[in-house]
């Protein structure tokens, strides 16, 4: 009787342990699955700023230009500033959806996709309330013949502290994708 107790205690051990070990097994499964989703949220955002990298070569496009008196833009034609600026605007929103909708935040990564959300943001406003502005301004200036070297030195700092923006999402993105995957 005890040989038969001891058996099925045994029996009913051996199922318990399977049934704990494929729950766990299925869980840390959903888990990894989910942290590769929200890596994979990060293509866009890296999309996104490549844009705003490309925004940032326009405006060093048209400082160029403007010293080197071309009529023309020396790098980007005006096809190419139009697709980038198009590029934006359909990309913003996606990627501003995505950080705020809080899907990259996990125990470990709360606060860098916090940092990686006030980055993007800033660096939005920058593009659209700095750098567009400022990139105009450069023109209408060139063709006013009233351009200073003040104005040019400004410029070439705006657009150094806008790459160091754009460098500091990048570095936010990749200890991301340490944690996420």
């Amino acid at each position: 009787m005890a040989e038969a107790f001891i058996s099925i205690l045994g029996l009913a051990g051996t199922l318990l342990a399977g049934v704990i070990s494929f729950i766990l097994g299925q869980r840390w499964e959903r888990q990894r699955q989910s942290l590769l989703i929200r890596a994979q949220m990060l293509i866009p955002i890296e999309e996104w700023l490549r844009g705003a990298e490309r925004m940032i070569g326009i405006l060093g496009d048209t400082m160029t230009s403007v010293i080197a008196q071309s009529p023309l833009p020396v790098t980007y034609d005006l096809e190419e500033r139009r697709k980038a600026t198009q590029f934006m605007i359909e990309r913003t929103n996606v990627v501003l959806g995505i950080l705020q909708s809080n899907s990259l935040r996990t125990g470990q990564t709360k606060k860098l996709a916090k940092q990686l959300a006030d980055t993007i943001t800033v660096l939005d406003n920058k593009i659209k309330y700095v750098l567009l502005p400022l990139d105009d301004e450069v023109l209408s200036r060139s063709l006013r013949r009233t351009i200073t070297r003040e104005f040019l030195i400004q410029t070439g700092e705006t657009k150094l502290k806008l790459e160091s923006d754009v460098q500091q999402a990048y570095s936010l993105i990749a200890q991301l994708k340490t944690a996420l995957t």
